[in-house]
């Protein structure tokens, strides 16, 4: 009797191990199962992530040919065009000499060779990179400036910025885009951008006295110029960060770390 007692607990302790080793194993499968499939949706995710970041990449690449191209198209077509007007303006100056009027058509064309220069200039990534962000904002701000609708200001910390050539270019588009909506939207009368250091990053604000927007309206939605920058911001690691206050105008933040050199 006594031997079929301890027969059966030892039955009964060999089917609790047996129940708890089946039930620890259970348990590792599933938890191995779930951090294997937890796995394969981060995967999944950076594959898509990287897929979106080559799309875009792709896409910005395309603009910047098309950028090239019609800055190319504008110096070899319009450009030489005004060359011609340019020289029959000179040929009558000399038949009409002090002639207030071919003076005036003069200056005129001297100026819209001039303007187109600097419009060319604008579009051309590789003198982009050459002649650095910092010119390039300025001469971006001298042409708002000059149509009569802005006042414009500029202060900067730094002489030069360190930056690769697709961060230069990048970077230029988004302020592009930010300066693009103050002119369409913001019914804006001054603009100023400034450069200055924030901790060891460096932070671009481009500020404008417009009517500003609320971002916790129900019936704000972001435009696409908004979503554009956030998107060309990731991929050369720029934070961008936007204030608005109704009725005072808008203040968009560029932040970065310079490049090591």
């Amino acid at each position: 009797m006594q031997k079929e007692n301890q027969d059966i607990i030892i039955a009964i302790i060999s089917g609790t191990l047996f129940v708890l080793l089946f039930g620890f194993i259970t348990f590792l499968v599933v938890v191995n199962y779930v951090r294997r499939k937890r796995k394969l949706f981060q995967e999944k995710e950076a594959r898509e992530v990287t897929f979106q970041k080559e799309l875009l990449q792709a896409q910005l690449e395309m603009q910047e040919h098309t950028f090239r191209s019609i800055a190319q198209d504008i110096h070899d077509n319009v450009g030489q065009i005004l060359g011609l007007v340019k020289l029959n303006i000179n040929l009558l100056s000399l038949e009409f000499k002090d002639n207030e009027t071919v003076e005036t058509l003069r200056e005129q064309t001297n100026k819209a060779i001039a303007e187109l220069r600097h419009l060319g200039t604008s579009y051309h990534a590789d003198r982009l990179a050459e002649q650095g962000l910092i010119f390039a904002i300025k001469q971006q701000l001298n042409q708002l400036q000059k149509t009569g609708m802005f006042t414009t200001s500029f202060h900067s910390e730094y002489e030069r910025l360190q930056m690769s050539k697709s961060q230069v270019i990048f970077l230029y588009r988004m302020l592009q885009e930010a300066l693009n909506n103050i002119v369409k939207h913001a019914k804006a009368s001054t603009i100023q951008i400034s450069i200055l250091p924030s901790g060891d990053e460096v932070c671009i604000t481009v500020r404008d006295n417009g009517c500003g927007f609320d971002r916790t309206d129900k019936g704000f939605k972001p435009g696409i110029g908004l979503i554009s920058m956030q998107e060309r911001a990731e991929m050369i690691n720029v934070r961008v960060e936007v204030s608005s206050i109704p009725k005072t105008g808008t203040a968009v933040n560029f932040i970065f770390k310079q490049k090591n050199v």
